[in-house]
């Protein structure tokens, strides 16, 4: 998977918009403008103007009997409303319905809602709220704040709220185009509607989801190439992982427990993980006690991000073990928390950072 997170154009959470106007200090006074007049006076000034030069014959400034007054209101009267009509015509022509129903109809809409349908719409709603939250304390606890995240505004501000300290995020709005390759998406309802199939077409793999039907809240990865190009390359990274998994089995200073076993012959650990864990057997002895962190209802193919080593039983060695591996490259440096065993052993955790590379 491409490791390239640099942000695309659009529009950016830290970029704030501007709006216009004048100084509130300003001290000029300007003249008042006046009114412009409705469309049918105007309708109404010509068509008597024209009457009055090219039917009576009468000039702007002379006089017009009362007859003839009587006439030419009478004759502007009923042309101003054949074009009101028409244009109402028109407007029901172009939608089917009357200017004055469209107005009304989303109002009309909402009132003809039972109490039920209410009642499940606002249960919707507030499963979508918390789906969102959820997703947003997980993403600031678990996603690599290097990464490029793809959100709608409403998320956006709660990945704020959550302290995700990243700057490089897409608002996607309208208009905007999705992240590029190995950017993160919360694919919420709202993002799901705006881009329909191209969202699936275009993040394959989701490393967590949070609830379940039209209310889910999901954490997709952008992958070059789509669908086809994402299941040649974790098949790829699968061997990859399983085949690096039985070498840190076979080694006679490594010690593994049942479950991460299972595991690392089934190739579901992140190879970052896999290049820590390999370093550190070289010089010491390693109990891998447990394998965490793939995502919640996360896909098959997203890896374990965190293992857990224990049997450390003293201070010094949990010192000289985490010396060696922040000593690691950038990439393949973990964090690391030390845990007190009540026997009084020591254990430690390392871990990763979603996403995974492969």
């Amino acid at each position: 998977m491409s490791s390239d997170t640099s942000p695309p154009s659009g529009y950016r959470l830290d970029s704030p918009a501007r709006t216009g106007g004048a100084t509130s200090g300003s001290s000029a006074h300007r003249a008042p403008i006046a009114a412009e007049p409705s469309w049918i006076k105007v309708i109404a000034t010509t068509l008597r103007l024209f009457v009055r030069r090219r039917i009576l014959h009468v000039p702007d400034n002379g006089k017009i009997g009362r007859g003839r007054r009587t006439a030419l209101a009478a004759v502007a009267a009923v042309v101003v409303v054949a074009v009101a009509a028409g244009v109402v015509a028109v407007v029901v022509a172009a939608t089917g319905k009357p200017a004055s129903h469209l107005a009304s109809q989303s109002r009309a809409t909402r009132s003809r809602l039972t109490p039920a349908q209410k009642q499940a719409r606002a249960a919707y709603a507030r499963a979508v709220a918390a789906n969102t939250t959820t997703a947003a304390t997980w993403i600031a606890a678990e996603v690599s704040e290097r990464a490029v995240i793809g959100c709608d505004p409403a998320t956006c501000a709660a990945l704020q709220l959550a302290g995700y300290g990243n700057s490089s995020q897409i608002v996607l709005r309208p208009g905007v185009v999705l992240p590029t390759a190995g950017a993160v998406v919360v694919a919420t309802p709202a993002v799901r509607a705006q881009y329909g199939a191209d969202l699936v077409a275009t993040t394959p793999e989701i490393i967590a989801a949070f609830g379940a039907g039209p209310a889910a809240v999901q954490v997709r990865v952008v992958v070059p190439g789509g669908q086809a190009a994402f299941t040649q390359a974790m098949s790829t990274a699968l061997k990859a992982r399983r085949s690096a998994g039985l070498r840190l089995i076979g080694d006679h200073t490594v010690h593994v427990y049942p479950a991460p076993h299972l595991a690392l012959t089934a190739g579901l650990v992140d190879p970052r993980l896999l290049t820590a864990l390999q370093d550190l057997a070289a010089r010491n002895s390693v109990d891998i006690y447990s394998f965490t962190d793939a995502g919640p209802v996360a896909d098959v193919s997203a890896p374990y991000r965190q293992a857990e080593i224990i049997g450390l039983t003293s201070r010094r060695a949990v010192t000289a073990i985490a010396r060696q591996l922040t000593a690691l490259p950038d990439g393949v440096r973990p964090e690391l928390a030390v845990v007190r065993a009540p026997a009084g052993n020591y254990a430690l955790t390392l871990r990763f950072k979603a996403p995974s590379p492969g």
